[in-house]
């Protein structure tokens, strides 16, 4: 964009480009202990892999930087201002801010996360736009946000709808942070914020076992699907595409299901791929990964069987039914105490579903404890010690 500055509502909305740009702007923030943070992402929607944008970042006193790190070569020295615990952080919905960061090297600290802080107001919807249309009475346009923030040049509405994210946060953090702390309930949001900032990237287990329908193979079916798998995730890299873009989820399903098929027919005949695997090159490469994995599952002993435990449930006793009502009138008690949105962050039906199954109350937060063992004890029920979940980074 030619113009790199913009206004909207009243404040003066800079375009970094380059890193001494981003070092004046980090200069000027560092001045502050308070700063509004947003990413724009993509994660397999437009290029492969979970990839960095953009960073608005504001100090609310009259200018937001949107930076472009697309053009910067160093965010070091941007990101050290992130990890500096004394400068709170101001982040809406935070996990895939503070996941993507960590991914990039970043440990952020002092995370302030006002979508968490409108769930324990028991908002039932928390986005952004809701909590400024309900607190300020200001409509957010929503326009730009699917948009391919991979493209360049930036267009002014993407600029404008990238800074809108962050130059209202000061005034909703502080809207929603007086109301929580009239409710005595700031000790949850500390730990809420803690708990987000301990959060640290990692690439999923055995993703093709993900994918629909692949719990329905043999074992020797999913062993194929894994090397498939792994043959697409790097034609997706090769590409610049997301993986399913090259071979959708279906189709690499069903060459797994029916591994030897006609490659050269399957690629031709077959929805969902990408043309530039039709290639003599890559198809080659296809070939020679559906024989590899064939040979190595025999080399393995991989047996054409299914999983023998594939269709079982686990086992409901009545002691397993009794631990489940239990908690479920707990839960119920705490809804009627603090509201059905705000007791989600308290007990979840995962929670209820362990307990009743193993007998064991795993817990992470000391504030969601307390309240259950005291909604127990108004009903008499009694609980068992609960396993506490290390949350150290």
């Amino acid at each position: 964009m030619e113009n790199a500055t913009l206004q909207h509502d009243g404040v003066t909305i800079k375009l970094v480009e380059g890193d001494q740009e981003l070092q004046k702007a980090v200069a000027h923030l560092s001045q502050s202990q308070e700063l509004a943070l947003d990413l724009e992402f993509d994660q397999n929607r437009f290029t492969y892999g979970f990839n960095l944008c953009l960073i608005q970042i504001t100090d609310g006193r009259g200018t937001c930087y949107v930076i472009d790190p697309l053009t910067t070569a160093d965010l070091q020295p941007l990101f050290a201002l992130l990890e500096d615990p004394q400068v709170t952080k101001i982040i809406h919905h935070a996990n895939n801010d503070i996941l993507l960061l960590d991914k990039l090297g970043c440990n952020i600290k002092g995370v302030m996360d006002t979508d968490v802080a409108a769930k324990i107001l028991n908002y039932e919807r928390s986005s952004l736009a809701t909590v400024m249309k309900e607190e300020f009475g200001i409509e957010v346009d929503k326009s730009q946000q699917s948009s391919n923030w991979n493209k360049r040049p930036l267009t002014e509405d993407q600029l404008r709808y990238a800074a809108i994210d962050v130059i209202y946060l000061h005034r909703v953090k502080a809207k929603l942070v007086e109301q929580i702390e009239a409710l005595d309930r700031m000790h949850w949001l500390e730990e809420e914020n803690r708990l987000l900032e301990a959060l640290v990237y990692s690439e999923p287990e055995n993703p093709h076992l993900k994918l629909r329908n692949a719990y329905r193979l043999t074992l020797y079916q999913q062993y194929i699907l894994k090397a498939l798998f792994a043959f697409r995730e790097e034609m997706g890299q090769q590409f610049n595409k997301p993986a399913p873009y090259v071979i959708s989820n279906e189709a690499i399903v069903e060459l797994a299901s029916n591994p030897d098929t006609d490659i050269h027919e399957w690629l031709n005949h077959t929805k969902g791929i990408h043309g530039g695997l039709k290639r003599a090159r890559n198809e080659d490469k296809l070939v020679e990964t559906m024989l590899q994995a064939k040979q190595s599952a025999r080399d393995n002993n991989i047996s054409h069987d299914y999983l023998s435990n594939r269709w079982q449930r686990p086992l409901r006793t009545p002691e397993a039914e009794q631990r489940k009502e239990e908690l479920s009138q707990i839960q119920q008690h705490i809804v009627e105490q603090y509201g059905e949105f705000a007791s989600r962050l308290i007990i979840t039906s995962g929670v209820i579903t362990e307990y009743s199954l193993n007998n064991q109350l795993r817990c992470t937060k000391q504030y969601a404890t307390d309240i259950m063992f005291a909604a127990a004890r108004d009903l008499q029920i009694n609980l068992p010690e609960p396993v506490i979940k290390s949350i150290e980074k």
